[in-house]
């Protein structure tokens, strides 16, 4: 039996397909913000950065691909926290959901997302 389809809408902010985009998916109130490192000043002033949330920092440590999965309160602040700590991230995916997500929310997302990440060894 075949599973229902969804449409994915991808938006590139600037046109570029290397720059910062969103994406969402119909009939999910979720919101994806895709940001290389570049251009994380800019991410930063979108509403989305101060929305409660799940993040993902993408990237390469020791040659090998890496994600760094976390949650907040307001992600686009976290990951400003990041810039300082983490040098090897290259691309931020923030996740929210028009503020409509709470701490029990992003932490049961953040769990889930690091279970998976962790069984394909992209994530520590």
């Amino acid at each position: 039996m075949a599973g229902r389809g969804k449409k994915l809408e991808l938006f590139f902010i600037d046109g570029r397909h290397d720059g910062m985009l969103t994406a969402t998916v119909s009939n999910w109130p979720g919101h994806f913000l895709v940001a290389p490192r570049t251009e994380f000043s800019e991410a930063l002033k979108r509403k989305e950065a101060g929305y409660t949330g799940i993040y993902l920092l993408i990237g390469e440590k020791e040659g090998q691909p890496l994600a760094y999965i976390g949650q907040a309160d307001k992600v686009g602040e976290r990951i400003r926290n990041h810039e300082i700590n983490k040098h090897w991230w290259t691309s931020a995916i923030l996740i929210t959901a028009d503020n409509k997500l709470n701490t029990a929310h992003v932490r049961y997302l953040e769990s889930r997302l690091i279970s998976l990440a962790r069984a394909i060894n992209f994530a520590k």
